[in-house]
């Protein structure tokens, strides 16, 4: 399968070609619209203590990391791939990029230890994790291989440093391969990297996304891959619009899944089809914005609903964004997000859902 070669990647965020219907994006970084105050017809959505409490989880994640490997903790361990990876996008979505910024060093640490920590040969090489033994039962590496390659495509077009970007390149080319071969005969992903363990919706959800990344940068993606996993996530859809934890219809569904499984659509550039729009009409029958304290899957739900109706725009974000920011505000404290997975997870998303308004990460945009 021939492959094209890495565009600039802000030149290939405007021209992007078509695949499963994508349709070109301007998703360059630029300086968010100023939000201070509210124009006739527009509401307010970065207020004053919002952005202060932004700054403070910056500030936190920035004083968090360790700075001798350049991840940061998670809890359990086995996440810290997944969480780096999430906090590191978390910067990038404030603006900083590894050349610029306040807290330019932090990110390129974060980088560098992604990077040291990609498998480089035997059957897994290109699997973006920090454990030796990949397949054992607490390992997991899938859902921290999607994430921790979404945030290398995020970061590839904003460094002129050619030798980073000649890193990142090498390490998204193998992380794509290794995501592609091990697709499963029914065209999504499992918690380990191998065909013949099976398949659920969460990793394969990541898996798209993290190629959606890297091929917005200009960097080749199967399209067979990418047509398969979004029919596995339309098959896992049921009657009621929600989406299942694995096709067809298996296990219950969930306002997280169908959250992104929404997200997954429109990455596929369709917005508007009988299937989202059965999964909107779902997430209002079903979701409330719960608190963290009561929900055990508060934070990655929000990570996709908070896409979703981003997307959507209109009354659907009006709606939604003012209720997740004054969730998340009640539950600042001491300038981080805590959460049963650790405080770097917690306050990693929640900076993502808070600075969505900002439109600074290409992903997230239309």
């Amino acid at each position: 399968m021939a492959r094209s070669q890495p565009l600039s990647c802000l030149f290939s965020l405007v021209c992007l070609g078509f695949v499963l219907g994508w349709a070109p994006e301007a998703c360059a970084q630029q300086a968010p619209p100023s939000r201070s105050e509210p124009s006739a017809g527009v509401f307010r959505e970065i207020t004053p203590n919002t952005r202060q409490a932004i700054n403070e989880g910056i500030e936190w994640l920035a004083k968090n990391q360790l700075t001798q490997s350049g991840r940061w903790a998670s809890r359990p361990p086995l996440y810290q791939m997944s969480v780096t990876a999430l906090a590191g996008l978390a910067l990038m979505a404030h603006g900083v990029t590894p050349d610029r910024g306040p807290h330019a060093r932090v990110l390129r640490r974060a980088l560098n230890w992604v990077l040291e920590n990609q498998h480089q040969d035997g059957p897994y090489a290109g699997l973006l994790c920090d454990q030796r033994d990949v397949m054992s039962e607490k390992a997991r590496p899938m859902h921290g291989h999607g994430f921790a390659l979404l945030f290398l495509g995020q970061a590839y077009g904003t460094s002129g440093d050619e030798a980073l970007r000649t890193r990142l390149a090498l390490a998204i080319r193998a992380g794509i391969r290794l995501t592609e071969k091990t697709m499963s005969r029914d065209g999504g992903w499992f918690y380990w990297p191998r065909t013949d363990r099976g398949d659920e919706g969460s990793v394969t959800i990541t898996q798209i996304q993290a190629l959606r990344s890297a091929r917005n940068c200009g960097f080749g993606v199967d399209k067979t891959t990418l047509e398969r996993a979004v029919r596995y996530i339309r098959e896992s859809q049921g009657d009621d619009g929600g989406v299942h934890y694995q096709r067809p219809r298996q296990g219950p569904s969930s306002p997280a899944l169908t959250a992104a499984g929404i997200v997954v659509f429109q990455d596929a550039g369709t917005y508007y089809d009988a299937a989202i729009e059965k999964a909107y009409g779902y997430l209002r029958r079903v979701m409330r914005v719960r608190t963290a304290d009561d929900e055990r899957w508060f934070f990655y739900t929000h990570l996709y609903v908070s896409q979703a109706m981003f997307a959507r725009g209109g009354p659907a974000w009006r709606n939604y964004f003012p209720r997740i920011r004054q969730e998340l505000l009640k539950h600042h404290a001491d300038k981080h997000w805590d959460s049963k997975l650790g405080p770097t997870y917690g306050t990693a998303v929640a900076l993502l859902i808070l600075q969505l308004p900002d439109r600074l990460l290409p992903i997230y945009q239309r």
